[in-house]
């Protein structure tokens, strides 16, 4: 009976010890996206002004002891401007891929992490309208917004622990296109401010040693 405590106490604190070293969350994100165009913009009146969108999606985040960590999303973010002095919208609608090193301020585990993270973000093209809805990209040999655009991403923001390994994310962005968006000779680029805000949920552990995962 006494070496079954004592197994049992062994097994317990291993199993402990191994929630304790958690490192892989995930979780949902949703924030507003400020937008508008650089580049030349002869062909939609000279000038546009910043537009308000949405922003969804998920996210996973790696944090390591060192600081250091990385983070993965998938989000739904809705570009493009004004135009026309106000009178139409350019409404470019993307799935984005944002690849983002993080470094996080603090030590492991502390109440408030601040952090600064930047990466490149992979975006997908999937609507193109106008203020009335009238599509943009009518077929796929008729196209005035190219279907990909890469990205630079660079922000600041805060996790806060609000419970026993469950976060509140909040962060600051700004996105840099460096592809011109548009088919035609305009050299169209996106620019968008973003902010956003998140809930972590543990997942897993990533031993870097080993490279390997284990879910929760």
């Amino acid at each position: 009976m006494k070496n079954c405590i004592i197994l049992l106490f062994v097994l317990l604190s291993g199993a402990s010890q191994s929630f304790a070293q958690e490192n892989v969350s995930i979780g949902p994100i949703a924030g507003v996206s400020i937008a508008n165009f650089r580049g030349n913009k002869a062909g939609i009146g000279n000038t546009t002004n910043a537009k308000a969108g949405l922003t969804v999606g998920g996210f996973y985040t790696y944090a390591s002891k060192t600081g250091f960590g990385f983070s993965g999303q998938v989000l739904f973010t809705q570009l493009g401007a004004q135009v026309y002095n106000k009178t139409n919208e350019i409404n470019l609608n993307y799935i984005q891929l944002p690849l983002l090193a993080t470094y996080f301020f603090g030590q492991y585990g502390d109440k408030f992490r601040p952090k600064l993270f930047v990466g490149p973000s992979l975006n997908f093209l999937v609507g193109a309208k106008d203020k009335d809805g009238n599509n943009l990209n009518p077929d796929s040999n008729n196209r005035v917004y190219n279907p990909f655009d890469l990205g630079l991403t660079f922000g600041a923001g805060i996790n806060i622990r609000l419970k026993d390994k469950i976060w509140l994310n909040l962060d600051a962005r700004y996105g840099l296109g460096l592809l011109d968006v548009s088919k035609d000779s305009y050299n169209l680029k996106n620019s968008n401010w973003g902010i956003n805000a998140g809930l972590s949920f543990p997942f897993g552990t990533y031993n870097k040693n080993t490279g390997r995962f284990r879910a929760r």
